[in-house]
């Protein structure tokens, strides 16, 4: 076959691109391998918190993976109101929301004193309020006014959908919280 002049020799070309493709394809293969064997790759979706700072009612927020993570240590009563008051609410079993396994429960966390969502209200994404001192809802949405329980669980007359997403993360010691990326 001649192009412009040149001899083109099918076979050649055709050995090009089969060499080309399997280079490609070993490339992909291989990558899970070089990830597994650079520790900073496999941590870069993880992140460290110390919760030792915070105190019964605070709530700490930090930036991860572009979304903000609300993290809070319960009152008491706080605890209390989780189990006693379900009737107001859209989902007071969080069978619809986005959350780990191990926060299936009436609190929706590992641990009943700490409770860990992201920020953003499920109705338009907005970055929810705390309120410190309205006992009846713990967080609400600047946008369209949806309130949340102490366990991030959407009231029945609010705009937003579902309850607040919770992260995956784990407890590392008892002040010490490990977000981690579940995809």
């Amino acid at each position: 076959m001649r192009f412009h002049g040149y001899v083109l020799n099918r076979r050649y070309l055709l050995t090009k691109i089969v060499q080309g493709f399997s280079l490609t394809g070993a490339l992909f293969l291989f990558y899970p391998f070089v990830k597994s064997w650079i520790p900073g790759l496999s941590q870069a979706h993880t992140l460290e918190v110390d919760l030792s700072d915070l105190s019964l009612g605070d709530v700490k927020q930090v930036p991860w993976l572009g979304r903000r993570v609300m993290i809070t240590i319960r009152t008491p009563a706080e605890v209390k109101a989780l189990i006693e008051k379900t009737d107001s609410l859209k989902d007071p079993d969080s069978i619809r929301s986005s959350q780990p396994e191990f926060a299936r429960n009436m609190h929706r966390s590992q641990r009943s004193d700490v409770f860990v969502a992201y920020g953003n209200c499920t109705h338009f994404g907005c970055i929810v309020g705390v309120n410190s001192s309205d006992a009846h809802a713990r967080f609400s949405c600047p946008c369209h006014q949806s309130e949340f329980d102490a366990a991030g669980r959407v009231f029945a007359d609010a705009a937003a959908p579902l309850n607040l997403e919770i992260p995956d993360y784990q407890f590392l010691s008892r002040n010490t919280l490990l977000l981690t990326s579940s995809g």
